[in-house]
């Protein structure tokens, strides 16, 4: 009774310093009500998705060999859930154990094998738990509690021998016959794709491409100076917390990519240069836009998405006038400042998902744009000088509130993609029928009760999409039959 009062007020977060919780399949069937509350007090990234930082897959996935041990030969598959608190450290650890024919569970007991049940495998797992636990940190969570699901593969501590000389022999055979194919020609390596690689390559003249990625580094290898002629490095999915990169040692660095790791507002130091063209800094702790960013002249694509950006500014934008392509998926921006004018060359504004309500007028000051994705937001109108962007090919302002267009939406001559679904339209957006050059029309899941006979007047187009309208009930066929001949006979592929 004492060890069910205590899990119940660990579960509800009452006594922070308590040893970590583990709460196994028959924990989490007792306590769902706690399970919930638990859900509720350490928020999740819905953004990470599958992309959990690799150190920490590192880290639970060798957790589990130490609690299972050496004495258990295992094949498995955990599905863990951490519950993280603003120190970095578990609070809860939730887990099960895939017990879909894939867990293969065998325990040595005086020479002999015996199959351990669920029940046995979480007794071995849960007396182990706790005080492993307390050595795993994670850096992303100082002072922002969360919770992370992480998948992880067990493999067997003591493999068949038989399966072992099998693998060695074949190991042998390769590198046998791969020294045989170097002694006839000597390959010159112009990607990179490990830290020892990178340590003991003799040609780093060739080399172009170095991929350090998810490498369970915390700093920037010195080693990148070794490569004067590198033009991509990517050291994404690491631990790294600073960055500082001397570019008059890489004068041809183009792409950079930082991906995946611990980067701050202040974390990155980059010296001045033209050569940086591309700059990924996805799925980082940044609110704001580097000012080290700033110091690649000749900077054309930016991408920033998978960030909190609550700090944008006017200022944000300042010196980042050669910029063409900038992402802001999921940054949960709930402002763009009017500041985005600044951005003079900017031809691709990607603003995917995040809690928009409105664009500022500025915005239309980006006369060189082509292609604007605010789709995923909560939108009710456009800019109602929409008309001004001249050079716009695609526009995607699906999943919104829209209900209308502005009139001067059929000022824009050059578009050829127009993706309006799941929006609130009840009449059809007559604009539409101006546009010459169009070739997709999505107007899916709006609420039009009516085959909106204005499209009849398109000529060109190649796709429309019209699914998910009250007006297709199951009678369209015979309602609606002669309207999408006309369509089909224009070679418009319809979907409805």
């Amino acid at each position: 009774m004492k060890i069910i009062i205590f899990i119940l007020f660990s579960l509800l977060g009452m006594s922070l310093g308590a040893q970590p919780i583990v709460i196994n399949p028959s924990n989490i069937q007792q306590n769902k009500q706690d399970i919930k509350g638990l859900d509720a007090r350490y928020p999740g990234d819905p953004d990470v998705g599958l992309d959990i930082p690799h150190s920490i897959v590192v880290q639970v996935k060798e957790i589990y060999g130490k609690a299972l041990g050496n004495d258990i030969r295992h094949k498995m598959y955990f599905n863990t859930t951490l519950y993280i608190n603003d120190q970095g450290k578990i609070d809860h650890w939730k887990y099960r154990a895939d017990e879909q024919g894939r867990m293969v569970i065998l325990k040595k007991e005086n020479n002999t094998q015996s199959r351990l049940n669920a029940d046995s495998i979480y007794r071995v797992v849960d007396l182990a738990l706790p005080a492993l636990m307390k050595k795993f940190i994670s850096r992303r969570h100082l002072g922002k509690k969360g919770q992370l699901t992480v998948w992880t593969f067990i493999e067997a501590n003591n493999p068949d021998p038989k399966e072992v000389a099998k693998q060695d022999s074949l190991m042998k055979k390769f590198v046998k016959e791969n020294n045989r194919a170097e002694k006839v020609i000597v390959k010159k390596q112009s990607v990179i794709k490990s830290l020892e690689e990178a340590l003991t390559i003799q040609d780093t003249l060739g080399v172009k491409e170095l991929m350090l990625e998810s490498a369970l580094l915390d700093a920037v290898p010195q080693v990148i100076y070794r490569f004067p002629n590198l033009e991509l490095l990517s050291l994404a999915n690491n631990d790294i917390e600073q960055v500082k990169i001397d570019f008059k040692r890489l004068p041809k660095l183009k792409h950079l990519k930082l991906t995946g790791n611990i980067l701050r507002n202040t974390s990155l130091q980059l010296t001045e240069n033209k050569s940086l063209k591309l700059l990924n800094l996805q799925s980082n702790l940044l609110t704001d836009i580097p000012d080290g960013v700033r110091n690649c002249k000749k900077l054309e694509t930016l991408w920033l998405g998978l960030n909190e950006l609550s700090d944008l500014s006017n200022g944000s934008f300042r010196k980042l006038k050669e910029v063409k392509d900038v992402n802001f998926y999921k940054a949960h921006i709930e402002v763009l400042p009017r500041g985005i004018k600044k951005l003079k060359g900017l031809e691709v504004l990607d603003l995917y998902y995040n809690q928009l309500t409105s664009l500022p007028e500025s915005v239309t000051k980006l006369k060189k744009l082509t292609h604007l994705a605010v789709a995923n937001n909560q939108l009710a109108e456009l800019p109602t000088k929409v008309g001004k962007f001249k050079n716009l090919t695609n526009l995607y302002a699906h999943h919104n509130r829209l209900s209308k267009l502005p009139k001067s939406i059929s000022q824009l001559e050059n578009l050829e993609i127009l993706d309006l679904g799941f929006n609130w339209f009840t009449d059809f957006p007559a604009a539409v029928t101006t546009f010459s050059k169009l070739q997709e029309l999505d107007l899916s899941s709006n609420n039009f009760t009516e085959f909106p006979v204005e499209i009849l007047a398109l000529q060109k187009m190649d796709k429309l999409y019209l699914r998910g309208n009250p007006f297709l009930k199951e009678d369209r066929e015979a309602r609606y039959g002669q309207q999408f001949g006309l369509l089909k006979s224009k070679n418009i592929e319809v979907f409805y």
